[in-house]
């Protein structure tokens, strides 16, 4: 661009760039989605604490659909099914997210 005193072309920013450069880098963290499964009926909480209030119930035996896994959430101390931890899982119930203690947790399929 002679006379401007520019030394990059229209379009050729950094700023311009990203825009149009959609394409995350390699290293770029994936999404982790998993479908959970409870050996118990087990409540979904609005928090991750049991004080927290129920949105919903996930029965036994049925799949909880819309869940991430990766990374589990931590939160207050429970007791589920004979496991004391301070760990739960996001889950969708009644198309609201909420948490579930993972205490009773007997399946999970990651894709």
């Amino acid at each position: 661009m002679a006379g401007t005193g520019g030394t990059e072309a229209v379009g050729d920013t950094a700023a311009d760039k990203a825009a149009s450069d959609r394409i995350a880098p390699a290293d770029a963290p994936e999404s982790v989605v998993c479908q959970a499964a409870f050996s118990q009926n087990t409540k979904v909480r609005e928090i991750p604490y049991a004080n927290s209030t129920v949105l919903g119930e996930v029965l036994a035996g049925n799949w909880a659909d819309g869940t991430w896994c990766v990374p589990f959430t931590t939160g207050g101390n429970h007791k589920t099914c004979g496991s004391y931890s301070n760990i739960w899982v996001a889950v969708d119930v009644d198309d609201t997210w909420g948490f579930a203690h993972v205490g009773c947790l007997s399946d999970y399929w990651s894709h």
